[in-house]
Order: C-alpha cells, then structure tokens, then sequence
C-alpha cells in the first residue's frame, strides 16, 4: 500500500522556518515548503493543509503543485476541522504530521500513525539520512535517582508506537 502523508502546513512552516510576518511572507513560505517536500518525495500521496478560515475563500480551494496536493480550509473552518475529516475517511494507512495535540488524538482514534512537525522537519531536511536520531538521545540517568523498581523490559528501547513511527517515516 502506498505511503498518504497529510501535514498541517503552517505546523510544518513553524518547525521549519518560524511563522513568517505579512502575507507575502506567508506566501514565499507555503512556496518553498512545497518545493522541499516535493524535492524530497519518494513516492506516496502527499497532501499539505492550510488554513485558510480567517480570509480564505468561503469554499476552500486545492490546487496540485510539483505532485503535492495542497488543500486550503474555507472560511470559517480551520486547517485542524479539515485535516480530521480527511483522517476520518482515509482512516489507517495515513501518516498524520502535526503539533497540534488534538488533531494528533483524532489522527489515532481514527487508526491514523502521528508524527510530530519536529520530528517530520527534521527528517526531511536531512532525506539522506536512513534513521530518525532517538528522541531520548540525552542521558536520563543523570537525574541522580538511585532507586530500583519491579519494572521489566529495556527502558531505553523506544514504545511499540515509536518504532512503528520511525519504520514508516524510514520508508518516506
């Protein structure tokens, strides 16, 4: 089955770049975001949501560029309504970036894998790289706890969800 990424582009824009002042500024960015994700893809749907409810037009618009599908919310519905309704009727199969903690909960209820914008950003302005660095990189014994407890199993091995996570986004 083929990779569907669906990203909350200004979440994406934020990690990347900082959110830009003005809209000819918020324009430029939307532009080079879709030109890194286009220079990076490696085959799979690949569909970046803004939003648009502020000023947008009443009925949303979608455009495709350089092979990535770029959807605007309508006016008066966030990026966030319209990511959860896509996630909704694609369900499992989609990987869902975003730092928005709600829409990561929906994304899952709905069988959807969630990455972090963080951890999406990084992975694609470095796509030679072929592992995601461990999150728990820093040292978690240098607290000073001494204690033991009757927990089992190797606490620096990542969760299920998280090696499940970094094998998909391996394969972007």
């Amino acid at each position: 089955m083929a990779q569907r990424v669906l990203i909350d582009g200004y979440n994406l824009i934020a990690e990347l770049w900082g959110m830009g002042n003005g809209t000819a500024e918020l324009a430029r960015q939307r532009a080079d975001l879709i030109r890194l994700l286009a220079g990076g893809r490696s085959g799979g749907a690949v569909e970046v949501v803004f939003d648009g409810w502020r000023e947008g037009d009443p009925l949303g618009g979608g455009s495709r560029e350089s092979g990535i599908d770029v959807t605007y919310s309508p006016k008066g519905i966030t990026a966030d309504e319209v990511i959860a309704t896509k996630v909704r009727d694609r369900g499992p199969g989609t990987l869902v970036v975003t730092s928005d903690r709600g829409v990561a909960r929906d994304a899952r209820a709905a069988g959807a894998d969630v990455a972090d914008a963080a951890t999406y950003a990084a992975r694609i302005r470095l796509p030679s790289a072929r592992s995601i660095p461990p999150e728990a990189a820093r040292d978690e014994d240098s607290s000073g706890w001494q204690g033991h407890t009757a927990k089992k199993g190797n606490p620096r091995k990542a969760k299920k969800r998280d090696r499940a996570l970094r094998r998909r986004l391996e394969k972007l």
